[in-house]
């Protein structure tokens, strides 16, 4: 592809193409979500291995402590999911935590009650803080729990492959408008 052949495609841009284009042809939409999902993939791997990453104190390896079935980390990496959400405000490739998969599988993630989304973002730091209790210590005195630290993932996952990303969704809309040039031709 030349050089000026080549969109600098912005978020509204793609949205507007997104709306305006949908209700020509379903393939050519299927193929441009698939190829951006496809594009979204490194981010998501990145995110995942930065969970794994993060530091963890757990006793679990201690003879007859409770273990869950997945550690929180653990947990939190296998429900990163790439999708594709489009709204009338937008429409785009979204990197997320699947909380109700969270839910079913992370004992923590039961633990949450009716909270059961919060935990992932309680990691990824975008609640403010995370306090908790320490089992038999302070159970009724929030004020003297714990701060456990934030660890950001999934925002710096995506600026990471930022670059990458939005030339794949260049080409992918690039490829979307020759498939409808090429209808309309025929």
């Amino acid at each position: 592809m030349s050089r000026d052949s080549q969109r600098q495609v912005e978020s509204d841009d793609f949205r507007n193409f997104y709306i305006n284009t949908r209700n020509i042809d379903k393939k050519i939409l299927a193929n441009a979500k698939k190829e951006l999902k496809k594009a979204a993939n490194p981010a998501a791997l990145e995110a995942k291995k930065m969970v794994l990453a993060i530091p963890s104190e757990a006793h679990h390896h201690l003879d007859g402590a409770p273990r869950p079935r997945l550690s929180l980390r653990a947990s939190i990496a296998a429900c990163i999911k790439v999708g594709f959400k489009s709204t009338k405000k937008m429409a785009g490739v979204v990197i997320r935590v699947d909380v109700k998969q969270f839910a079913k599988i992370s004992e923590a993630g039961g633990r949450t009650g009716n909270k059961i989304g919060k935990l992932p973002r309680y990691v990824d730091g975008r609640i403010r803080r995370w306090k908790h209790p320490v089992f038999g210590q302070n159970m009724d005195k929030p004020e003297k729990w714990p701060i456990q630290p934030s660890h950001p993932f999934l925002r710096k996952a995506v600026e990471k492959h930022k670059t990458e990303f939005v030339k794949s969704m260049e080409v992918a809309v690039d490829h979307a408008l020759k498939e409808i040039e090429k209808k309309k031709s025929n």
